[in-house]
């Protein structure tokens, strides 16, 4: 009997890399394209791997899926599954943590240097007919003289910091689980978070979304910061409290952000977030770039294989 394999749901054109991959495997393959809960208990009971990419994967989804061993995540964050419960229903929850590192990397460099040297509000400016080469912008710093605080100090944020420390006066990290030797590979500057807010110019989130990240930013946090920082995020949404952030920015807690992400996407037009000029917010793009696209779709489906064939998938999760 052929294994029965579903996706859930995808926001790509196509998925031809999925196919092409499954093909050499005996099974069927289902495309669903659906985040709607009813309809993914409905269809999963006979599910023997899914791929997901943003459907949320709930206990009650997973208790419906009583034939499941493995769900691989189209990418490298997993908050959509409630994994410590997959785990106890024996189902194995995969991702590609290996792929988009530079392109997530570059995205958040271009973040920061577009706040940091306000190129969307000058461009803006000038195609309003207004060109003033220092009223418009003022102030601008120069970043050899200012601190970039990271938060976290993964694979991504490694990447970023090879290009970061040739720009900036100092970089600080603040990741209360790097291991020894990352901190003694890339000589970091490791302090607390506290030391981060008081003391950096612009700080990037790149952590995963946890229990313990949640709302990592929230009213107290802005108040700590510096009045003329920034904050950049390309990790997950909700790590800011948008609310907090909103209020942050109409009250000149902080100078600007730049996002990636945010907590709900796409935002509603009447979201406040986008009303402010020193605001840049980017489609969740960080990771996109056509060969990254590629090698996600791949190796997402050679996890499903791989857990189903009994071998070593990519990457798990959840041991």
């Amino acid at each position: 009997m052929k294994y029965k394999i579903y996706i859930t749901d995808y926001n790509f054109n196509s998925i031809e890399e999925i196919k092409d991959t499954l093909s050499a495997f005996d099974c069927e393959f289902i495309d669903l394209q659906t985040k709607d809960e009813n309809t993914l208990l409905k269809s999963l009971s006979d599910a023997d791997g899914i791929i997901v990419q943003y459907s949320k994967i709930t206990p009650k989804i997973l208790d419906a899926m009583t034939k499941c061993k493995v769900i691989s995540r189209l990418g490298i964050g997993v908050d959509m599954v409630d994994t410590k419960y997959a785990a106890s229903k024996g189902i194995l929850v995969c991702n590609v943590p290996n792929y988009c590192i530079d392109e997530v990397a570059d995205h958040t460099l271009a973040l920061i240097l577009s706040i940091a040297r306000k190129i969307i509000h000058l461009n803006n400016s000038v195609k309003k007919g207004i060109w003033d080469a220092i009223g418009v912008s003022k102030p601008i710093f120069n970043l050899k003289k200012q601190v970039l605080g990271i938060i976290g100090f993964g694979k991504i944020p490694q990447n970023l910091y090879a290009k970061v420390k040739q720009i900036f006066g100092d970089v600080i990290v603040f990741d209360p689980y790097v291991s020894k030797d990352i901190i003694e590979k890339y000589d970091i500057n490791l302090v607390t978070f506290y030391n981060i807010l008081r003391s950096s110019d612009i700080i990037v989130i790149l952590c995963p979304l946890t229990d313990e990240t949640k709302y990592l930013f929230d009213i107290n946090q802005f108040n700590l910061m510096k009045k003329n920082s920034f904050i950049v995020n390309t990790s997950r949404g909700a790590i800011i409290n948008t609310t907090s952030l909103y209020y942050a920015l109409k009250n000149n807690l902080i100078a600007g952000a730049s996002l990636d992400v945010l907590e709900q996407e796409p935002p509603g037009i009447d979201n406040e977030l986008l009303k402010f000029e020193n605001t840049i917010i980017t489609p969740h793009i960080a990771y996109y770039s056509e060969e990254s696209l590629s090698e996600l779709k791949r190796l997402a489906a050679l996890n499903v294989i791989k857990v189903l064939k009994g071998e070593t998938p990519v990457n798990v999760i959840n041991l």
